[in-house]
């Protein structure tokens, strides 16, 4: 690896934030004056201006995929239900991207992963570091498909884009979403301490977002599902997987530097620093949550509840992994690294404005 040298992010001058700002606001005033976002306005005096930073920034970033979508440009979306290990992929692949560029990695990253996939509710897609070479643009979301399209004006070329879905057993992401619930005011439920209470409230979401996107799937979109409790296990054999559909360059060398500096340990050992009292984003990094926090006839139902939709996507996920050992196992008449679809390894630069 070579010395770490900073990136050159495109500079935000005077016009270009007088471009964010007036591309960001006016949408923003539509997105405040719908009844729903009305009803929320009385956070505004508990939370500051927090709830109004986020509305402002997924207004620009919906008007900004629109842009993109308009132009064809490849857009990937990184995207699970809440709390089912989209963040902890995005951390190994923006280290797999650095380490492409020459970047000696830890788990503090040289530039911020926000920065190279941005969250859509948090950071301006418009201000990624476009001088990180990703296959075209990437985005870490928790939407539906349907909900995206109807975020953008309806535009069905959202279905042409690819999504990255990672899911993972529901008691463990259900008991998850609750800790975070304590941490983060924009959670709402009436179930308040409840955990119990909680996931069960929270229990259809996520049936509806795992069945939503295994009919995206069935219908033809492509997608390429993560099981989070695999990636858990094998690290490293399901980034593989994941860089090869996404056409990311690496080896065995990089794979293992990136699974290493990001152990759920490292991970916490680097949130600590700047937790100052508040609960950790990242918490246990373990499976089996579920059936240790929650009582046996609320795991109980839940598992019924969701058994049918998570058998579903197991299935679903065996057939990939078969799918993908069929085209390693084929013979190439090439020296280019190949992906699963048969196209060579190659990242596409970033699309830049």
């Amino acid at each position: 690896m070579t010395k770490t040298i900073p990136l050159n992010s495109r500079p935000l001058t005077a016009s270009r934030f007088v471009q964010i700002l007036r591309e960001g606001t006016f949408p923003a005033l539509r997105l405040l004056a719908r009844p729903s976002t009305l009803a929320q306005i009385p956070r505004l005096f508990g939370e500051g201006l927090a709830p109004a930073r986020r509305m402002f920034v997924q207004a620009h970033n919906n008007r900004e995929m629109a842009r993109m979508l308009r132009e064809k440009a490849p857009i990937t979306f990184v995207c699970s239900f809440a709390r089912s290990g989209n963040t902890w992929m995005r951390y190994l692949m923006c280290d797999v991207l650095l380490q492409n560029q020459g970047f000696e990695t830890t788990t503090e990253l040289a530039v911020d992963p926000g920065r190279i996939i941005p969250d859509y509710y948090a950071q301006m897609i418009a201000r990624r570091d476009t001088s990180v070479k990703t296959p075209g643009s990437m985005i870490k979301t928790h939407d539906l498909i349907p909900m995206l399209q109807a975020h953008i004006g309806g535009d069905p070329a959202v279905r042409k884009c690819r999504y990255l879905y990672l899911y993972r057993t529901p008691e463990d992401a259900l008991v998850s979403l609750f800790h975070l619930s304590l941490r983060e005011k924009y959670i709402r439920s009436k179930a308040g301490r409840d955990i119990d209470l909680f996931c069960l409230e929270a229990l259809p979401s996520w049936i509806e977002h795992l069945k939503s996107y295994l009919d995206a799937l069935d219908e033809g979109v492509e997608i390429h599902l993560v099981f989070y409790d695999q990636l858990l296990r094998q690290s490293t054999a399901v980034l593989r997987e994941t860089l090869n559909w996404l056409g990311i360059p690496h080896t065995d060398a990089i794979l293992n530097h990136a699974d290493s500096n990001m152990q759920f340990g490292k991970l916490q050992a680097m949130e600590a620093k700047t937790l100052d009292g508040r609960i950790p984003f990242f918490r246990r990094g373990s499976d089996g949550s579920g059936s240790v926090e929650l009582k046996p006839e609320t795991l109980s139902k839940i598992r019924d509840a969701a058994k049918q939709v998570f058998a579903r996507a197991n299935e679903s996920l065996a057939r990939q992994s078969l799918r993908n050992k069929a085209v390693q196992d084929a013979p190439s008449f090439s020296t280019e690294p190949r992906s699963p679809n048969g196209q060579a390894a190659v990242i596409p630069a970033s699309n830049a404005r």
